[in-house]
């Protein structure tokens, strides 16, 4: 019998092994994990379509279609212009970048360079 006041120590779960994964149709290596789209197209309410990617690059033989703007512009700048906005701080350095995370990553080169 258990004294007053005492409590019950809880159970150990035993450990189960998680199901064995299964292959899902329509993902790629790049995916990760996320299904991707087999048509540009996804049916809106009402049954009107609409383009899942509506923003499409107007280079010359690209065609990329991005759902944001702001991923156009992205690829725009980075891969169809020379533009390169984002200059390394560090003196003597003068590598420029077209992102800025790009640039975060260079930083990392310059060991115990702090932004000021």
């Amino acid at each position: 019998m258990r004294s007053e006041g005492s409590q019950a120590t809880p159970r150990r779960r035993r450990a189960t092994r998680a199901p064995a994964p299964v292959p899902i149709a329509n993902l790629t290596k790049k995916s990760r994990g996320r299904r991707v789209p087999t048509s540009p197209i996804l049916v809106q309410d009402g049954g009107i379509k609409k383009s899942a990617r509506p923003h499409i690059c107007p280079a010359e033989d690209c065609g990329k279609r991005f759902g944001r703007s702001e991923h156009l512009k992205r690829h725009v700048r980075s891969i169809h212009t020379e533009e390169k906005p984002h200059e390394c701080p560090v003196p003597d350095c003068g590598k420029t970048f077209s992102r800025h995370d790009n640039l975060n990553q260079h930083l990392r080169v310059h060991k115990g360079y702090k932004r000021s």
